[in-house]
């Protein structure tokens, strides 16, 4: 089946996780999507590890080939006028190109969104910045962690009251931008379709964080108070992670019509549970030791899988904390067909992601080509698309401009 966007043609210009994973969801549905790297370095992820082998090598990165599926790449040195002209040529190909450059990187480039706009009327522009395009903290650099400070994450969400500021991570906040870039951008492209007119969209990662719907903004407009983190341990029995015998789980009172502690009680053949004392949330907080030693005993004399199934069916809910390889390796998500398997050249067959999602009972993924190999797709874009000569190619890798 063609992708959902098979025939819209994305240019990547950026060096962000941002950037890159925006540009992936594009292209996993389709989207012809050119990833335009520095010559001799390329992104900055392919230096990043882990990497297959444990030896460093740019095409091995594993943080580089989880956020480049089903892109063609290419080297481009924009700095050097051959490769501004180059960029020129693939911008007026494109229907939408997505940058992760600090504001007015590009007007010095001479290839702002006006420029691109006389080269590309309809072209659609997506700026990702940490801050966006205008305000005062604008030409201010951060990363995934300063953008959860900002947004007020770290202040009111992860971690315990009593302690330090505790940041998620694997880039959650990146993912979320990009998340939004990707719905931002098919927006646009139905405004096109409408309008024939393009767009600049202008991203900050620190209002995708502000805009999350984690408790953040409204508990503050509502009550005029400002909600602190308070996870952890100490909310008791939602979010207690205790042991089993084969692994760990993480409980729950959800579900269970206002009476928790006494399903608990009949499932863990446990009847101190009911004490009074365990009633009320807010008791259970203050006597959490106390019911921390009643509970974990029981819990290790069961078997994750058992124990799901035997909550489950009463009402109650706990999730099993397991393993990326017991992820990988999911019943459940083998049955639901989740995972794709892709050849590299350089480390051979690795499991991906899937969408998330079907449609009409099936994956619209469009998953067939791994990350690319540092400018893999030169010859097939510049000559190719372009119509260079392979000559000319040759006095451009010369001149290091690819």
């Amino acid at each position: 089946m063609p992708g959902i966007l098979s025939g819209v043609r994305v240019l990547e210009l950026t060096n962000a996780p941002s950037g890159a994973f925006c540009a992936k969801l594009l292209a996993d549905q389709g989207a012809d999507t050119i990833k335009v790297e520095p010559p001799g370095w390329g992104d900055q992820a392919r230096h990043e590890p882990p990497f297959m082998g444990g030896e460093p090598h740019f095409d091995r990165s594993s943080a580089f080939l989880a956020f480049n599926t089903n892109k063609r790449g290419i080297t481009l040195d924009a700095g050097q006028t051959a490769g501004r002209e180059l960029l020129g040529r693939l911008v007026k190909g494109a229907q939408v190109v997505i940058e992760s450059y600090p504001p007015g990187h590009l007007n010095g480039l001479g290839l702002g969104y006006e420029a691109q706009k006389e080269i590309n009327p309809s072209v659609i522009l997506l700026s990702i910045t940490y801050f966006g395009q205008t305000g005062p903290y604008s030409g201010y650099r951060g990363d995934d962690l300063v953008a959860q400070a900002m947004g007020g994450y770290l202040y009111a969400v992860t971690g315990s009251a009593d302690r330090p500021p505790m940041g998620t991570a694997l880039q959650q906040m990146e993912i979320t931008a990009a998340r939004n870039g990707a719905i931002a951008i098919m927006a646009a492209l139905l405004q096109r379709e409408e309008t024939g007119a393009g767009a600049h969209i202008d991203l900050s990662v620190m209002e995708a964080v502000v805009a999350t719907p984690s408790g953040l903004i409204h508990p503050y407009s509502f009550t005029g108070r400002s909600p602190r983190r308070g996870g952890g341990d100490h909310n008791v029995m939602d979010g207690m992670h205790m042991p089993t015998r084969d692994g760990e789980v993480t409980l729950t009172t959800a579900g269970t019509g206002g009476r928790p502690m006494e399903v608990w009680a009949e499932l863990l053949a446990q009847p101190d549970l009911l004490d009074s004392k365990f009633t009320t949330r807010q008791s259970r907080l203050e006597n959490w030791e106390e019911l921390r030693s009643l509970v974990a005993p029981k819990l290790a004399q069961w078997d994750n899988l058992d124990l799901m199934k035997e909550t489950m069916a009463r009402g109650l809910v706990i999730g099993l904390v397991q393993s990326p390889e017991q992820v990988v390796n999911s019943p459940h998500l083998a049955e639901r067909e989740y995972f794709v398997q892709l050849e590299h050249p350089e480390v051979g067959p690795l499991k991906y992601p899937g969408s998330g999602f079907l449609i009409d009972g099936m994956n619209p993924m469009q998953t067939t080509r791994a990350a690319p190999r540092l400018g893999e797709h030169n010859a097939e874009v510049f000559c190719g698309d372009l119509g260079l000569s392979m000559a000319e190619l040759g006095l451009l890798r010369a001149a290091r401009v690819i």
